[in-house]
């Protein structure tokens, strides 16, 4: 049997295997150059999705520069394991490695790697938790990258009957380690022809079928126990933003946003800049009344939230108003039309009519009535029904509430602070009462904290998709604090 640590590896390494390329036959097949562009790729364990991945290759000037990103979560046999990985190694033409940069948190431990191939082996510094270590690899031939496992075979020639044997740098245990890979034969997979090989990466079967046009049409491990599947790059950025909003474990390190300096009393803030760097120039900042956003360089935002801001002079409700109709009225998510909704909204504003203080109510109640779970999105029915759902659950019910009972509403999106680790994606809500006041209906709060950094508005996948571009992208530094 496989120890706990094995077959943590296999399943982590599953995520590094890149999309294989056409080839087989009883003539050799080689292929001229790698398939350039970026592949997106869904993780199952017993049919469940738990995990994704990503890889991209660039042609350059010498070779190809190979990126890849993946983050998981699987249980077996009684255990659990976590994993995330960012990694760039450029490469020659052959795809012979060159040099290399990997960073990856495995069950919580950060390390990062990185390194360049010399005529005596591989030197690599090691980073983890502060300790900074060299070492040397000895090698014997050329070595690979993990991702161009299934590039090779294609590349020098793949026939029946032939067998491939190279060796490739193992990024988790940090060791150079040699693989044979072979040809198996032709099959169907989704009504495409399919060539299938296996690898002995690990003692148990890894199969791996391509199509003719070089897509990889399906990875397992133990006749299915593990499933690697091709998706399109819509329904992979749906998946990152919902899990990433969900708080869920198979994405949480990949989408922790870790500062320097901490905050060390949110609730009391009364005014925080930040700036968020590898911010998409296509994004649009958003602005309201405890909120300034602005570009302050290529790919930088400072955002700074302010309480002051709250306490502007008050405008009218004017529920007639055009501009107002989109924050009334139901939406995909949003029920206030529902009579369960109106019902227990009566039941809990009663005969309240100052806007302020339904809004208070509504809040409390819902943080108080609706357990946080780590789970993937309920309704607002679901959650009333149910009792439990994650931060988006909690905005939906409440901004459901909130529009039944006649105030304007906005359901919103982007980052918090979470004491002691970092930034991690929330959802929360707005509600206009004469300013729009950012209230957080998971954690009770009236007003919202000042680290609630708004980046989307809306509850439609449409609308927050443009979360999935910055999870495992952006980076976010304290530039004020004030109390």
């Amino acid at each position: 049997m496989l120890s706990y640590l094995r077959l943590f590896t296999l399943f982590f390494t599953l995520l590094l295997i890149l999309p294989s390329l056409p080839g087989a036959a009883t003539t050799p097949y080689r292929l001229e150059k790698p398939p350039l562009g970026d592949r997106w790729f869904g993780l199952f364990f017993n049919d469940e999705r738990t995990g994704f991945s990503k890889s991209t290759i660039r042609e350059t000037a010498e070779g190809y520069e190979i990126h890849g990103e993946s983050s998981v979560k699987m249980g077996g046999l009684g255990f659990s394991r976590e994993a995330s990985i960012r990694e760039k190694y450029s490469v020659n033409k052959d795809l012979t490695l060159k040099s290399f940069d990997v960073a990856q948190i495995i069950e919580g431990r950060s390390v990062k790697l990185n390194g360049e191939v010399t005529p005596t082996g591989i030197r690599i510094t090691i980073d983890s938790e502060g300790v900074r270590k060299n070492r040397l690899l000895k090698r014997k031939g050329m070595v690979y990258p993990p991702l161009a496992l299934n590039l090779y075979p294609l590349l020098h020639g793949i026939e029946a009957g032939k067998s491939y044997r190279l060796s490739i740098l193992d990024p988790e245990d940090v060791k150079i380690k040699a693989v044979t890979i072979s040809f198996v034969g032709f099959d169907t997979i989704e009504g495409l022809r399919a060539i299938h090989m296996q690898n002995n990466l690990y003692p148990v079967d890894n199969d791996i079928w391509v199509d003719a046009a070089g897509n990889t049409l399906k990875e397992t491990v133990r006749n299915g126990w593990i499933n690697t599947l091709p998706e399109d790059e819509k329904s992979a950025w749906r998946f990152i933003s919902q899990a990433a909003l969900s708080k869920r474990d198979l994405i949480l390190d990949y989408s922790l946003i870790k500062i320097d300096t901490q905050i060390s009393r949110p609730g009391e803030l009364r005014k925080l800049a930040v700036q968020i760097s590898d911010f998409p120039a296509t994004m649009p900042l958003l602005r309201s009344n405890a909120q300034n956003a602005e570009r302050v360089g290529e790919g930088k935002v400072l955002f700074t939230m302010d309480k002051s801001f709250l306490q502007a002079r008050p405008e009218p409700v004017l529920p007639e108003q055009a501009c107002w109709k989109q924050y009334l009225e139901p939406s995909g998510q949003i029920l206030s039309h529902s009579p369960e909704i109106t019902i227990r909204k009566n039941e809990i504003i009663g005969v309240e009519k100052d806007p302020i203080k339904i809004v208070e109510k509504l809040v409390r109640h819902v943080a108080a009535t609706i357990t946080e779970t780590n789970t993937d999105n309920r309704s607002p029915i679901e959650a009333m029904k149910e009792g439990g759902g994650n931060c988006q659950s909690h905005a939906l019910l409440y901004s459901s509430f909130a529009r039944a009972a006649g105030i304007p509403t906005r359901y919103v999106s982007g980052l918090v602070y979470k004491q002691g680790k970092g930034f991690l994606y929330h959802s929360w809500a707005e509600s206009y009462v004469g300013y729009w006041l950012p209230v957080d209906p998971t954690s009770g709060e009236i007003p919202a904290n000042l680290t609630h950094i708004k980046l989307v508005e809306g509850d439609s996948s449409e609308e927050l998709s443009p979360l999935a571009g910055l999870v495992g992208k952006i980076s976010v530094k304290i530039i004020e604090q004030q109390y």
